[in-house]
């Protein structure tokens, strides 16, 4: 407010009536109005009377009376003093002010500081520095008008702009009406990143009872920074956590997160602790003895030398229910998910997954090839705190590939690609051993009578393994073996069209296309029972297939407004339907005959199920997909999932996912687990200020409730209130309330 004023200075003329414009050198440009000016020379004081307004460049103050005395560097401006600099506003009673240290005092008054949004006022506003306030008897909100929804009172303030405010004695009010109070508080006034406590979580539940978690925020460097948390969990214990973020340059960036507690409960299958503490949908159902519970986890990119990249993904968790004890909140399973997807592009397994992948991976590209070194270790959760039983888990340490991406011959007609590959596989306990892998194909695309797409390719896998243990040697103590096996293909595919004039919903052309496809597969039958087999790159079966597949495609076409002086039209494309029927034969199965009785087991079937697609997108807030298999033989369905999604501009949102499949023998032998499920979400937004939400999952298979969550929500111009109902099986009941202020954050339990 101080760099305002300082255009005082430029009143250096007599006293009169009027306007003074240019009084001081051009680059300063303020221009005065008032009633009357005057000059006192012995004193050396300005003074500016009735309807004075000063204003430069978007700054502009109005007052009854201005007075600066050039001595003494103060100055003085009184009644209805209102400061205008950008949006932010000043307003007051009285405004003394120290031109020499940007310091003032204003009375009775009022500041809106716009990039926050966020009204302060008091009895009287001391300026201590640029951006440090002090205000006695003060009054703090983000809400319009005279009487707001919410402000914070307190006998004092300190107010640090992109810093905090501390309050002491500070009140709580909603409409001037007391609601808490606090000796000392302290809230957020930035916008930036600085060191400090952010909001906290409380709540309680039936299995961590009574909660309080606070965070605090450490800005390190611009480049880095760290939050630390406690979770105070009253039937639990108290679980501590960090998080520490770097970022080097545009490639290189990591963030690490640990958080490990001493559970005081166990699930030793005593009593009824299993019910309480442990988890009946965990994958195993086994029990979890341990009290030291943690999980740590990281990923970090960094560029290297000679074009190199490294990535690095680490997850390591105490025990199989951890992250389904944390799987939401502060720095949960699903926070975490979501966080590293947005900033490194790379998932996490999932919450329920015992084995957890550990994974350094460098990387260098070339056109057209691509380098790969891996060093995957996969955790096993369960066997890692179990010494009865042998770990077996197969690590990959390293596995390199080496790979090229289809490229035309030394200008020919044909064109090749290459998959190959060394690994070395190691396990804590069992066989371990050396495997090197080269797959080179050869292409010769073609396309008859420009109408068909006529693609034949071959390719040869030539395989090489040695090993470190006996359970493969035999009796002829073998350790080395090799494969070499070819396979061919035949792709080929067409596509029919046509355009249709549309004229409606401001759509002109609508395409449909009609592409049919086949490709025929072979690959002969040899024994590979003498070999190792370490995963399922070491058994490579026999083919003798057709797959072929038929895809209906409709996409709409609508032309955007043509500007003045555009040279041509300009349209968007909006597909409106993709429909997609697949099938594969095995001409293997139908060559051979069945045994007699099982004629109709689905491995002696030659015809495949029938695969099917459908995207549909009717307007801009529908979009419909799904896939199903059908039998061809017992004209059933054995699996589909339904995907409906609707919304609208207001904020009204329905999705419904809808998952079946049935218990039963695939083609191949392979079977099928059933299941049968459905997911239901939804959001109705009432008015502009109030939205219903709710969220329902159910197994229909076991007739068991999964979780269901009914929230309300609402929203003013300065504050808004969610309010969640939640209930998960097996001793799992929430409510939670959550506070949003506009410029204090949000609190709840």
């Amino acid at each position: 407010m101080v760099c305002m004023v300082c255009g005082l200075l430029c009143l250096v003329v007599p006293a009169r009536t009027g306007r003074c414009d240019d009084i001081v050198p051009a680059p300063v440009q303020w221009q005065v109005k008032a009633d009357t000016i005057h000059y006192d020379q012995t004193n050396d004081v300005y003074t500016c009377q009735g309807h004075v307004r000063i204003h430069r460049e978007g700054r502009t103050l109005t007052a009854d009376r201005v007075r600066v005395d050039q001595k003494s560097r103060q100055a003085l401006a009184e009644g209805q003093v209102r400061l205008l600099s950008g949006q932010d506003v000043l307003s007051g009673r009285r405004l003394e002010l120290d031109l020499d240290t940007e310091t003032g005092r204003l009375y009775d008054g009022a500041l809106f500081f716009d990039d926050h949004h966020f009204y302060l006022s008091g009895r009287e506003i001391h300026k201590t520095g640029e951006k440090t306030y002090f205000i006695e008897e003060a009054s703090a909100t983000s809400c319009d008008g005279e009487r707001p929804n919410w402000e914070l009172t307190s006998r004092n303030l300190k107010v640090t702009m992109e810093g905090y405010g501390i309050a002491k004695h500070a009140t709580f009010r909603l409409k001037h009406v007391p609601i808490l109070y606090s000796p000392y508080f302290i809230f957020p006034a930035k916008n930036g990143r600085q060191t400090g406590l952010l909001m906290p979580e409380a709540g309680t539940s039936d299995r961590k009872g009574d909660r309080y978690l606070q965070p605090f925020f450490w800005a390190i460097h611009r480049s880095m920074d760290a939050t630390f948390f406690t979770d105070y969990m009253s039937l639990r214990g108290t679980r501590l956590g960090a998080e520490y973020r770097y970022v080097a340059d545009l490639k290189s960036r990591g963030t690490l997160m640990a958080d490990g507690f001493e559970d005081s409960k166990v699930d030793d299958r005593q009593g009824d602790n299993s019910l309480k503490w442990g988890y009946e949908d965990a994958p195993t159902d086994l029990d979890r003895p341990n009290r030291d519970r943690y999980w740590f986890r990281a990923k970090m990119d960094q560029a290297l030398p000679g074009a190199v990249t490294a990535k690095l993904d680490l997850d390591v968790v105490s025990d199989q229910d951890y992250l389904l004890e944390f799987q939401n909140g502060f720095n949960g399973f699903e926070r975490t998910r979501e966080y590293y997807l947005g900033v490194f592009g790379r998932d996490i397994d999932d919450y329920n997954d015992t084995l957890r992948t550990n994974r350094l991976n460098l990387n260098r590209s070339w056109a057209g090839y691509s380098l790969n070194v891996d060093a995957a270790w996969n955790d096993n959760v369960i066997l890692r705190r179990r010494d009865d039983q042998p770990d077996t888990t197969l690590q990959y340490l390293p596995q390199v590939t080496f790979d090229g991406t289809k490229k035309r011959i030394a200008g020919s007609a044909l064109y090749f690609d290459l998959l190959s590959e060394y690994a070395y596989f190691h396990r804590s306990e069992g066989a371990r051993g050396h495997r090197a892998d080269g797959y080179p194909r050869i292409y010769w695309p073609t396309r008859p009578l420009n109408a068909f797409s006529f693609e034949p390719s071959v390719g040869l896998r030539q395989t090489v393994w040695h090993t470190e243990h006996d359970a493969f040697a035999g009796e002829g103590r073998r350790y080395d073996f090799s494969r070499t096996i070819y396979d061919a293909r035949l792709n080929t595919s067409t596509d029919f069209f046509r355009v249709f004039n549309l004229n409606r919903a401001g759509f002109d052309r609508l395409k449909h296309t009609v592409k049919p496809q086949a490709t025929y597969i072979y690959t002969p039958e040899q024994d590979q029972d003498d070999l190792p087999y370490f995963d399922a790159l070491d058994r490579i079966d026999r083919e003798n297939a057709i797959v072929y597949s038929l895809t209906n495609t409709l996409v709409a076409r609508r032309k955007i407004a043509q500007t003045q002086g555009a040279l041509a039209s300009r349209y968007t494309y909006t597909p409106f339907l993709r429909f997609k029927l697949e099938q594969r034969f095995d001409i293997n199965i139908y060559n051979q005959s069945a045994p007699e009785g099982n004629e109709n087991e689905r491995k002696y079937q030659p015809f495949s199920d029938v695969l099917l697609e459908l995207d549909i997108t009717p307007g801009r807030y529908l979009f419909l997909d799904g896939d199903a298999r059908w039998s061809a033989y017992d004209g059933e369905f054995y699996a589909y999932n339904a995907n409906a999604r609707l919304g609208d501009n207001r904020g009204d949102s329905l999705s419904i996912n809808y998952l079946f499949t049935r218990e039963g023998d695939l083609q191949g032998g392979t079977v099928q687990n059933p299941t049968h499920s459905i997911i239901v979400s939804g959001a109705l937004r009432i008015s502009r200020q109030w939205l219903l939400r709710g969220d329902f999952e159910r197994n229909i298979e076991d007739n068991r409730h999964i979780e269901s969550t009914l929230g309300i929500s609402y929203q003013s111009q300065c504050w808004g209130i969610d309010v969640d109902y939640t209930e998960q099986e097996a001793y799992n009941q929430s409510i939670q309330v959550m506070i949003h202020l506009l410029g204090l954050g949000a609190f709840g339990n």
